[in-house]
Protein backbone atom coordinates (compact mmCIF):
# COMPACT_ATOMS: atom_id res chain seq x y z
CA UNK A 1 0.00 0.00 0.00
CA UNK A 2 2.40 2.32 0.96
CA UNK A 3 4.72 1.46 -2.12
CA UNK A 4 1.45 2.42 -4.33
CA UNK A 5 1.14 5.47 -2.40
CA UNK A 6 4.55 6.91 -2.96
CA UNK A 7 4.78 5.44 -6.80
CA UNK A 8 1.38 7.95 -7.19
CA UNK A 9 2.36 11.20 -5.42
CA UNK A 10 5.98 10.19 -7.66
CA UNK A 11 3.56 10.49 -10.94
CA UNK A 12 1.79 13.46 -10.03
CA UNK A 13 5.04 15.50 -8.83
CA UNK A 14 6.31 14.18 -12.36
CA UNK A 15 3.43 15.43 -14.45
CA UNK A 16 3.63 18.77 -12.04
CA UNK A 17 7.17 19.43 -12.86
CA UNK A 18 6.95 18.71 -16.46
CA UNK A 19 4.11 21.46 -16.57
CA UNK A 20 6.20 23.96 -14.36
CA UNK A 21 9.11 23.29 -16.80
CA UNK A 22 6.73 24.12 -19.37
CA UNK A 23 6.59 20.72 -21.04
CA UNK A 24 3.18 20.36 -23.40
CA UNK A 25 1.21 17.36 -22.66
CA UNK A 26 0.21 15.28 -25.23
CA UNK A 27 -2.88 13.98 -23.86
CA UNK A 28 -5.10 16.01 -21.04
CA UNK A 29 -5.32 14.58 -17.37
CA UNK A 30 -8.19 13.17 -15.81
CA UNK A 31 -10.51 15.53 -13.93
CA UNK A 32 -8.82 16.61 -10.57
CA UNK A 33 -5.60 14.84 -11.58
CA UNK A 34 -3.57 18.50 -11.93
CA UNK A 35 -4.84 20.12 -9.21
CA UNK A 36 -3.74 16.27 -6.99
CA UNK A 37 -0.10 16.98 -8.97
CA UNK A 38 0.37 20.39 -8.20
CA UNK A 39 -0.47 19.98 -4.59
CA UNK A 40 1.86 16.31 -4.09
CA UNK A 41 4.20 18.42 -6.32
CA UNK A 42 4.44 20.93 -3.30
CA UNK A 43 4.57 18.35 -0.52
CA UNK A 44 7.09 16.44 -2.11
CA UNK A 45 9.96 19.50 -2.15
CA UNK A 46 9.43 19.81 1.06
CA UNK A 47 12.46 18.91 3.12
CA UNK A 48 10.91 16.78 5.61
CA UNK A 49 13.47 15.67 7.93
CA UNK A 50 16.11 18.13 8.39
CA UNK A 51 18.12 17.16 11.00
CA UNK A 52 19.51 13.31 9.05
CA UNK A 53 22.59 12.85 10.32
CA UNK A 54 24.90 11.89 7.15
CA UNK A 55 24.77 8.08 6.08
CA UNK A 56 26.60 8.07 2.52
CA UNK A 57 25.49 4.34 1.72
CA UNK A 58 21.55 5.39 3.09
CA UNK A 59 22.08 8.69 1.07
CA UNK A 60 23.07 7.13 -2.33
CA UNK A 61 20.60 3.93 -2.13
CA UNK A 62 17.89 7.33 -1.45
CA UNK A 63 19.30 9.39 -4.44
CA UNK A 64 19.42 6.74 -6.95
CA UNK A 65 15.64 5.44 -5.84
CA UNK A 66 14.35 8.66 -6.62
CA UNK A 67 16.28 9.48 -9.83
CA UNK A 68 15.51 5.74 -11.30
CA UNK A 69 11.12 5.92 -10.18
CA UNK A 70 11.20 9.56 -11.49
CA UNK A 71 12.71 8.09 -14.72
CA UNK A 72 10.18 5.23 -14.66
CA UNK A 73 7.09 7.71 -14.42
CA UNK A 74 8.73 9.80 -17.20
CA UNK A 75 8.61 6.47 -19.77
CA UNK A 76 5.47 5.60 -18.48
CA UNK A 77 3.95 9.40 -18.96
CA UNK A 78 5.25 8.48 -22.48
CA UNK A 79 3.29 5.29 -23.18
CA UNK A 80 0.79 6.56 -21.93
CA UNK A 81 0.25 9.98 -24.17
CA UNK A 82 1.21 12.29 -21.00
CA UNK A 83 4.28 13.57 -22.36
CA UNK A 84 6.40 14.17 -25.85
CA UNK A 85 9.25 11.74 -26.19
CA UNK A 86 11.35 15.01 -27.01
CA UNK A 87 10.72 16.84 -23.78
CA UNK A 88 11.37 13.56 -21.83
CA UNK A 89 14.54 13.27 -23.55
CA UNK A 90 15.78 16.22 -22.12
CA UNK A 91 15.13 15.96 -18.91
CA UNK A 92 15.80 12.38 -18.82
CA UNK A 93 19.79 13.21 -19.66
CA UNK A 94 19.95 15.22 -16.42
CA UNK A 95 18.17 13.15 -14.04
CA UNK A 96 20.44 10.67 -15.64
CA UNK A 97 24.04 12.82 -15.72
CA UNK A 98 23.02 13.75 -11.86
CA UNK A 99 22.32 10.22 -10.97
CA UNK A 100 25.98 9.23 -12.93
CA UNK A 101 27.59 11.65 -10.10
CA UNK A 102 25.76 10.93 -6.89
CA UNK A 103 28.30 7.76 -5.41
CA UNK A 104 29.48 6.29 -2.07
CA UNK A 105 33.15 8.54 -3.20
CA UNK A 106 31.48 11.39 -4.05
CA UNK A 107 29.40 11.54 -0.89
CA UNK A 108 32.56 10.63 2.03
CA UNK A 109 34.64 13.59 -0.03
CA UNK A 110 31.71 15.90 -0.55
CA UNK A 111 32.12 19.26 1.53
CA UNK A 112 29.60 22.23 1.53
CA UNK A 113 26.17 22.15 -0.49
CA UNK A 114 26.88 18.78 -1.93
CA UNK A 115 27.69 17.24 1.53
CA UNK A 116 24.32 18.74 2.76
CA UNK A 117 22.58 17.25 -0.34
CA UNK A 118 23.57 14.16 1.06
CA UNK A 119 22.70 14.52 4.64
CA UNK A 120 19.22 15.85 3.24
CA UNK A 121 18.99 12.48 0.90
CA UNK A 122 20.43 10.30 4.45
CA UNK A 123 16.41 10.77 5.73
CA UNK A 124 13.92 8.26 4.53
CA UNK A 125 11.33 11.04 4.72
CA UNK A 126 12.85 13.30 2.06
CA UNK A 127 12.59 13.41 -1.48
CA UNK A 128 15.59 13.30 -4.05
CA UNK A 129 14.04 16.67 -5.50
CA UNK A 130 13.29 18.51 -2.66
CA UNK A 131 17.05 17.76 -1.32
CA UNK A 132 17.98 18.91 -4.85
CA UNK A 133 15.77 22.00 -5.21
CA UNK A 134 17.48 23.13 -1.24
CA UNK A 135 21.07 22.05 -1.61
CA UNK A 136 21.82 22.99 -5.10
CA UNK A 137 25.60 22.80 -5.90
Amino acid sequence: MAARIARTLTVALVLALQAQAGFAQTRPLPPGTQEMAESAAQALLQVRDDGAELSCARAVENAHGGLDTMLEVGRRNIDDGYLRRADFEATAKTLTQLRGQLSLGDCQTAGGEKQAFYRCMSSDYNHVMACATRHSF
